[in-house]
């Protein structure tokens, strides 16, 4: 009996392990990850005036501050357009998923300068600190921002970070 046939048929196998095997084990990101990547991917997206992919993140039933989707996606296209936000950064998140919504608060700094600057050297004159609190939603295609409120916060709080609020 020739041995060929079996080294051929090993060797297959092995090759369709090495192939097959890393998408096996693939970590498959948490609900939070998924999330805390949404707003680290609007952030970069903004800073490279891709003002469509900055509120890729945004739900079609947007509602906050007065504003829908269209309306986010003008306030950042004007702000970024203009030059207000030249560096848009996460200072920090806090993330709760409950089933298929989600809470978080992010502190988010916005500047007209300075990328890899310390924020002391860019706050007040060159930019912005603001929190922002969010409800998201699993939606077709992932996680969805569907009402936000936001206010500017000082360095200090920036720095103590957000915390989410009890849930109910």
């Amino acid at each position: 009996m020739s041995r060929r046939p079996i080294l051929v048929a090993s060797l297959l196998l092995a090759v369709a392990g090495v192939l097959f095997l890393p998408r096996l084990c693939r970590h498959r990101p948490t609900d939070e990850e998924q999330i805390l990547a949404l707003f680290a991917d609007a952030a970069r997206a903004a800073e490279e005036k891709r003002i469509g992919d900055a509120v890729r993140g945004v739900s079609e039933r947007f509602a906050g501050e007065g504003l829908d989707k269209r309306g986010v996606k003008q306030l950042v296209a004007a702000n970024v357009l203009r030059g207000t936000w030249v560096s848009v950064a996460i200072a920090g998140a806090k993330v709760g998923v409950q089933s298929d919504g989600a809470h978080a608060v992010v502190d988010v700094i916005m500047s007209r300068g300075g990328k890899g600057r310390p924020v002391a050297e860019l706050l007040p004159e060159r930019g912005t600190v603001h929190r922002f609190s969010l409800r998201l939603a699993r939606e077709d295609g992932g996680w969805r921002v569907t009402s936000a409120a936001w206010h500017p916060i000082s360095v200090e709080e920036a720095i103590a970070g957000p915390e989410l609020p009890p849930t109910p």
